[in-house]
């Protein structure tokens, strides 16, 4: 609960904008039992994944608009940064598209938080707490010799470790791990620079794989600052329904890895939950015939690479089709609850006693966030004029799945890392 008239002010800024905030999550609090110990459990197994070589398997939430995602993943995510995880939290969107997952990882590590410290990012993370002189520096460079990643990895961390004295090199490494470009032709003159010239076999990579590589490389990179794992939201998920045949697929394939459903790429320290809407499985998997047709249009290319891509794609969207994990409707008990704990965060913000609606009819089919700006709504207003009697209209918003093309800018797959 609040405990000052600034922090429930917080909450009620948040609440009325429907994007919670801490403060707004603990003065809701949270009730999902089974989503909380499935993902305590979760949790518990990434430092297992990390000696294991293995990729925790994520989990994915599902509610309908308003009720509920963004406060579990507001919720949770700071479960995980108590419990020393690095988090990153993605929305799904027109600038970050899920089959492009150079942009996906770019906005992962914009991102980033971790416990303790204020503002997002890898710089802070990087310069204080990756030492060279801990031993899990030195157990993160052993592991990325045999790893498989591009050589630029381990060639980068060795800089890191040999320039000290130079923060301009130092910067312009962490900038590469954060997504930006890889250049091999300064990379080896800066490795000749430091004697190291010819040992790293530096080779060009796709974006593509490169983006993949990266991931890996970064939560390896996160354990070895002393972290538990790293944890990446991505919300709104649903808005894959809205891309085209050919995207929807890559886009599945993609949510495949992250979630860490198929060894082809197995990504250890890394766990993924997706937020999404409950009725994509109907509206698209089953509406559009996605189920049935990605796998058979992506095999008929006939190649290798196309084939994967089918098998990965169908793995996600039996993930999505049978174990999302619902999010509870609201029920009379939970809603007074809620209400009960709004009232007295609003009098702390406030100083007035607001009055407490009867739920009789509970106005069926209206979602949690729909109740609380009703709520919110009538005590502001009698707040400013006590013989108001305010009424509330919902208008709901349905989910668009109508295919949109200027969804879909153009990726960077088949560029080559200069």
């Amino acid at each position: 609960m609040t405990e000052t008239p600034l922090a429930a002010r917080r909450a009620f800024e948040a609440l009325r904008a429907g994007v919670p905030n801490r403060d707004a999550v603990l003065a809701l609090g949270f009730d999902a039992d089974g989503l909380l110990r499935t993902f305590d459990e979760r949790l518990s197994e990434v430092s297992a994944s990390i000696d294991a070589e293995t990729h925790p398997k994520g989990l994915l939430i599902a509610a309908e608009f308003g009720g509920g995602k963004s406060h579990a993943i507001e919720f949770l995510s700071h479960k995980a940064l108590d419990a020393n995880f690095a988090v990153s939290k993605v929305i799904i969107s027109k600038e970050t598209q899920l089959f492009d997952l150079h942009r996906v990882f770019s906005a992962s590590v914009d991102s980033l938080r971790v416990r303790n410290r204020i503002g997002t990012g890898l710089d802070e993370i990087a310069f204080s707490q990756l030492s060279s002189s801990n031993p899990p520096f030195s157990d993160l460079e052993s592991w990325l010799g045999k790893s498989g990643l591009n050589a630029c990895f381990e060639a980068t961390l060795y800089l890191f470790r040999e320039a000290r004295a130079n923060r301009e090199l130092q910067q312009r490494l962490v900038q590469f791990w954060s997504g930006g470009p890889l250049q091999i032709t300064p990379l080896k003159k800066d490795l000749r620079s430091c004697g190291a010239a010819g040992i790293y076999p530096l080779e060009r990579i796709t974006t593509k794989d490169l983006a993949r590589e990266r991931f890996k490389f970064m939560s390896g990179m996160l354990y070895a600052a002393g972290y538990s794992g790293w944890l990446i939201f991505l919300d709104e998920l649903e808005l894959v329904g809205r891309y085209s045949f050919l995207q929807r697929g890559r886009s599945y394939a993609e949510l495949c890895r992250l979630l860490g459903l198929h060894d082809e790429f197995a990504i250890p320290g890394l766990l993924t939950v997706g937020a999404i809407t409950p009725d994509f499985d109907s509206a698209v998997l089953r509406d559009k015939d996605d189920l049935n047709q990605i796998g058979f249009r992506f095999r008929a290319r006939g190649d290798a690479e196309n084939e994967l891509i089918a098998a990965l794609a169908e793995r996600a969207m039996m993930e999505i089709g049978r174990h999302c994990i619902r999010l509870p409707e609201p029920e009379r008990a939970s809603l007074t609850t809620v209400m009960n704990r709004l009232a007295e965060v609003y009098k702390t913000a406030y100083g007035v006693s607001p009055s407490r609606p009867e739920l009789g009819g509970l106005n069926v089919g209206w979602q949690m966030r729909e109740h609380i700006r009703s709520w919110i709504t009538r005590w502001d207003l009698q707040r400013i004029e006590p013989t108001y009697v305010s009424q509330t209209e919902v208008e709901r918003i349905q989910t668009d799945y109508a295919e949109n093309t200027l969804l879909e800018q153009s990726t960077q797959d088949d560029e080559a890392a200069e």
